[in-house]
């Protein structure tokens, strides 16, 4: 079971800063006390999704993290050295180069831990198929031996092993090539929170997809057609579906349901529906549905959101270590990046390809 934690100052319930004991949860250190308490409990990654890239108009949700989030994973993946990061960025928001680079240093600060949710904008599919593929093509401007630094020689790098890239498309002009050299996993992962406009560029790129069904059959049933889109691009084995899980949980069924009944009740929540399916019960009970999905064969995991950080408590102390008792979920991982702990398949240079062919 692959299992990643999404980080909010409060929780993912609109309602929950309302209710908490103080309000001291902005800023940088309150906000690494959840990644290592994921750390940890041996969690895959932390998702900072951004609120989706959308710009607040006349509304500044205490649901969002009050940082930029690759600004934030900078710092955080110097502290907490056994997770890795998801840092959502819009592709209507950022220039190319600047965003590939951006994502490049991220992999070199973090030792290849990090990964990209793009955002794309749902009525552009051509470009927005375009700016992936290109930011993909910038991350490859360097094979992975490169920089040799040979001092005796002046020899900084080997210039045939630098791809300049020079894209001239319907959309975008990029020469290139970046000044970061190959990420130690290749290339950071490519995510996409899954939706019906987004679905062929995630069928064609993405190897990381979050389901933002609100039930158990929707999310099945979500997966299962998007894995015959990936089965029809030859790509089922190079992707892990995630189904997003809301959990309310307590001590007995009784206080878990009173505690999202009483989150439910407040004033204009309708207006900020919950991203995932709705879970409610123990900790045990929790465990039990999550392998009750794992073993239906579609979904590969769950990217957690917790309605408030009372309840991402209860997940990380009690959920996460019965997940490991029973197998679900490793304490210690195998590998130090983010492929490694997805278990998804390390990207060869396309130079690689190149040379067999010749």
């Amino acid at each position: 079971m692959y299992l990643g934690f999404s980080l909010t100052p409060f929780g993912h319930h609109p309602a929950a800063w309302r209710g908490a004991a103080e309000i001291a949860n902005l800023g940088f250190e309150a906000l690494l006390s959840q990644v290592a308490r994921a750390e940890q409990a041996g969690l895959d990654f932390v998702l900072l999704s951004d609120r989706l890239g959308a710009r607040p108009v006349d509304d500044l949700s205490p649901v969002a993290t009050p940082f930029e989030p690759t600004t934030l994973v900078a710092a955080l993946a110097t502290r907490a050295r056994r997770i890795g990061f998801l840092a959502a960025a819009a592709t209507h928001q950022h220039e190319p180069y600047n965003l590939a680079r951006r994502f490049a240093s991220l992999e070199s600060i973090s030792n290849g831990r990090t990964g990209w949710v793009a955002v794309t904008t749902g009525n552009g599919e051509d470009r927005d198929r375009e700016y992936v593929d290109l930011v993909g093509a910038l991350w490859d401007s360097w094979e992975d031996d490169a920089f040799i630094y040979d001092k005796e020689k002046g020899r900084f790098f080997q210039p045939d092993k630098m791809h300049v890239l020079n894209h001239k498309g319907e959309h975008f002009s990029v020469r290139g090539p970046l000044n970061v050299s190959r990420s130690p996993q290749g290339k950071p992962v490519l995510a996409q929170v899954l939706t019906d406009e987004n679905r062929a560029l995630a069928a064609h790129a993405a190897e990381l997809v979050f389901l933002q069904s609100s039930s158990q059959t929707g999310a099945e049933e979500a997966a299962f057609d998007f894995i015959r889109s990936l089965e029809a691009a030859d790509r089922r084995r190079d992707a892990r579906i995630l189904a997003n899980l809301v959990p309310f949980i307590a001590a007995t069924q009784t206080e878990a349901q009173a505690l999202h009944d009483a989150l439910q009740a407040v004033e204009d929540i309708s207006k900020q529906p919950l991203s995932g399916a709705i879970l409610i019960g123990t900790p045990i009970a929790i465990v039990d549905s999550l392998q009750q999905w794992l073993e239906a064969g579609q979904i590969d995991g769950f990217a957690i959101l917790p309605p408030t950080l009372g309840i991402a408590d209860l997940f990380l102390a009690e959920v996460a270590p019965e997940l490991q008792r029973r197998g679900l979920i490793g304490r210690t991982k195998a590998g130090s990046t983010l492929r490694d702990y997805l278990n998804l398949p390390r990207p060869a240079h396309p130079a690689a390809t190149w040379e067999r062919a010749s």
